[in-house]
């Protein structure tokens, strides 16, 4: 059997604008695709997230969504700050924020929209102390 990759698509109504958007959350760069409504973004496990506008035959309805991408920053001693910078730099490239950030036991996280009204997740997790890894073992 051949080595599979994992890759994510989202149909969007503006596959260019859309993708341009997600490159800029995770600073890549944006890649045709096989036709000019369809680009994508190589991450670096060999994974590519896909943006494609569905063909006129295709019945698209936005209804509710069951599963989102999660873009997750290095873990922080202050996940709190991290996140409401990356909020606010997430909301001038035309994204909303959905609710207010969450601080949990793991660290922080905020629901997003991207300029479609995809839902997506930053998260900002707790920079692990060592005597938190030595009571896990």
């Amino acid at each position: 059997m051949n080595l599979m990759n994992i890759n994510f698509v989202i149909a969007s109504k503006n596959p260019k604008e859309l993708s341009d958007f997600y490159a800029k959350i995770n600073a890549d760069k944006v890649d045709g695709g096989f036709n000019s409504t369809h680009y994508f973004i190589s991450l670096s496990n060999r994974s590519k997230i896909h943006f494609y506008r569905p063909n006129k035959n295709h019945q698209w309805e936005r209804k509710s969504n069951s599963t989102s991408l999660c873009f997750q920053c290095e873990p922080s001693k202050e996940p709190s700050k991290i996140i409401e910078k990356w909020k606010s730099e997430l909301l001038k490239l035309g994204g909303s924020a959905v609710g207010i950030t969450k601080m949990e036991d793991f660290g922080a996280e905020q629901w997003m929209l991207d300029p479609e009204g995809n839902r997506f997740l930053i998260l900002v997790p707790y920079l692990a102390k060592v005597s938190d890894m030595n009571s896990s073992i």
